[in-house]
């Protein structure tokens, strides 16, 4: 009885083993999949969930465009951008300028930021001094890339050793040139040089160059022209610079020119406006951004066009102005924001803001058929070559009071140059360190 009971659960037992057996054989491990190629390798496969689509985020860009430029970019810039970008919407909002300054440094405050904006160049060192921008020396590529624009538009961005932002339209001063006044003293063309103006402005007894007034905008062009220098090439320090001998030749220079009455300042002299001036012939020559040019077939008919400023012991030179565009800390999304500002400053999108007005500020746009075929881009373009920044600084209106008080104190109360911009350029150092 024993051996049989014993025998019967042997058999019992193999069965259990081999339906066991049979469903070990039949189950599938889901983990990863065995395949054969079909040179006879095989590989496995990881049978994962389908990647998901990529986030989609949204960026802020506030900016200032007038009408005409806010069509161009939201009907030919924007496309453009989602066509390449589909995951990240821009929404761009048109604020008012006249309050738009104060409304950035209020959401600074709040933390109610856009995530990038259009900011005039002057504005840029001091939202950076604030903390309210993202430097932009840490990103990839950006070392190299910065070689690609203007010099004088980069320098705008460039506030204590870092780059708070990126050129995104640009424009300058050239000359605005009568050539039918040129023409009474001799001159058939615009000279190339200042020294040949000035040669042939001797004889005459009219006013041949006019300037505004005194003020950063207006008169750095001419002090950088004939040899002034405001600070080292980081705007850290303005002593050795701003009185140095050569600043303190130019600034000579001009008094000489002034009282000769070759140079003609409208604050001090109480003389015609250049704009009025240039068009009656009562002035050569005098230095005006692109707006002048409404109608340059008009102008041209008054025998008035543009030219670089001509050189002064083989200087040309010019003041920047425009917009920049920054990243602000507070934004969520800094890479994707960075990569805006790369498309932005992009040839492509350079040369479609270009239709609109909007100067480019790439140095390979210079040559541009579609720039050196307009009688205005060209010049302003190829004069942005040589021109210059004013400081960039969070006191950038003390600054420019400082200037301007030196400036008044030598053509109107005929101080003594050198005492006068030794005098600014310490005042400029206390306000640079600050």
């Amino acid at each position: 009885m024993g051996k049989k009971v014993f025998k019967i659960l042997s058999m019992f037992l193999a069965i259990i083993l081999v339906l066991t057996s049979v469903v070990g054989c039949g189950s599938k491990d889901t983990s990863d999949e065995t395949v054969t190629g079909s040179n006879n390798e095989t590989t496995t496969e990881p049978t994962t969930e389908p990647t998901k689509e990529e986030e989609q985020i949204t960026l802020t860009f506030w900016h200032t465009y007038g009408d005409g430029e806010e069509a161009q970019f939201k009907d030919v810039v924007l496309p453009m951008w989602e066509a390449t970008h589909p995951n990240i919407k821009i929404e761009a909002v048109r604020q008012d300028g006249s309050q738009y300054h104060q409304m950035i440094v209020t959401a600074f405050g709040t933390g109610q930021t856009p995530d990038v904006a259009r900011i005039d160049i002057v504005n840029t060192a001091s939202y950076a001094n604030q903390g309210g921008l993202v430097a932009l020396n840490d990103f990839d590529g950006f070392d190299s890339s910065k070689a690609n624009f203007l010099e004088g538009p980069l320098s705008t961005n460039l506030f204590r050793g870092n780059y708070y932002g990126l050129p995104l339209d640009t424009n300058c001063k050239a000359a605005v040139v009568n050539r039918n006044t040129l023409a009474t003293i001799g001159l058939t063309e615009v000279p190339a040089t200042l020294e040949e103006f000035l040669t042939a402005a001797e004889a005459s007894e009219i006013p041949l160059i006019s300037v505004s007034g005194v003020g950063d905008w207006d008169f750095y062009p001419y002090f950088w022209l004939f040899g002034g220098t405001l600070t080292d090439t980081e705007f850290k320090k303005a002593s050795g610079y701003l009185d140095s001998q050569s600043s303190i030749d130019a600034m000579n220079k001009l008094v000489e020119l002034n009282q000769n009455k070759v140079l003609t300042i409208k604050e001090v002299d109480g003389t015609a406006d250049a704009w009025d001036g240039i068009k009656t012939g009562e002035y050569a020559m005098f230095f005006e951004g692109p707006w002048f040019f409404g109608s340059y077939e008009e102008n041209l008919a008054q025998g008035i066009e543009a030219a670089t400023i001509p050189t002064y012991n083989g200087r040309s030179a010019s003041v920047v102005g425009g917009e920049n565009i920054v990243i602000f800390e507070a934004s969520k999304y800094k890479d994707a924001s960075y990569e805006f500002l790369k498309f932005v400053t992009s040839e492509e999108v350079q040369l479609a803001m270009l239709d609109c007005g909007q100067i480019p500020v790439l140095k390979s746009l210079v040559s541009n058929e579609k720039v050196t075929g307009n009688p205005v881009w060209s010049i302003y373009m190829k004069q942005l070559e040589s021109a210059s920044a004013r400081i960039p600084s969070p006191n950038h209106t003390e600054i420019g009071q400082v200037w301007s008080n030196a400036m008044t104190n030598i053509f109107v109360n005929h101080t003594e140059v050198t005492a006068e911009l030794t005098n600014a350029a310490a005042q400029i150092d206390g306000l640079l360190a600050e």
